[in-house]
């Protein structure tokens, strides 16, 4: 009798043992698998966030070339000074030429898009630096004497002035034609958001 009950205690032992070791391998692989899943979802939502932010920057460019089309002009900001100055940070929004509010997006109506086109063909008049946020990046400048420097450089640069140091660099530029924006994307998905910018040159058709 007593042989068998040392049996039954050790069976017994060991299918406790063998369930606590189950239990331990079952706990880990549910971990694993609900930590894949995690990653996957939100790689999954990274590139939906990002395909959105994406297409933002074509719906900006879009507007700005039907923009200039239609009406034949440069879309440019207002501003109370004679040379085009603001005050940085407080008159961003001055800048803003077109603003598509957060929004569904056109291809993913789960993921909210914010399309902003911002002038940057401005003088700065004040900076207010407490005011600065980090992470807030305010649209960098890109005026009329950076413009005609790049003109200068890359597109009108003549035989004579690049070889002889005479002539006029930059000569029939035509400053006024030519506009430059940033576009700025923003995708909300969630608790989640992707934001993108890019800046482009316009010029006016001859």
């Amino acid at each position: 009798m007593r042989c068998g009950k040392k049996r039954r205690g050790a069976v017994l032992a060991l299918t406790l043992v063998v369930m606590v070791f189950g239990i331990a391998f079952a706990g880990a692989a549910f971990y694993l698998v609900e930590n894949m899943f995690s990653t996957t979802m939100n790689v999954v939502r990274d590139a939906r966030l990002n395909v959105a932010a994406e297409d933002g920057l074509e719906i900006g460019k879009v507007w700005l070339d039907e923009e200039i089309r239609s009406t034949g002009s440069l879309p440019r900001f207002f501003s109370g000074g004679v040379e085009g100055e603001i005050n940085v940070p407080e008159d961003l929004e001055e800048l803003r030429v077109q603003h598509f509010p957060l929004a569904p997006a056109s291809g993913d109506v789960e993921v909210d898009l914010e399309v902003e086109v911002f002038d940057l063909k401005y003088e700065v008049l004040t900076i207010d630096t407490d005011e600065l946020v980090p992470g807030n990046i305010f649209p960098p400048q890109l005026n009329e004497r950076m413009l005609r420097y790049l003109g200068s450089r890359h597109l009108f640069s003549s035989y004579a002035a690049s070889n002889r140091g005479e002539g006029s660099i930059g000569a029939g530029f035509g400053i006024d034609n030519y506009g430059a924006y940033l576009i700025r994307s923003r995708a909300v998905f969630g608790n989640r958001q992707k934001v993108l910018s890019e800046a482009v040159i316009r010029k006016l058709r001859d």
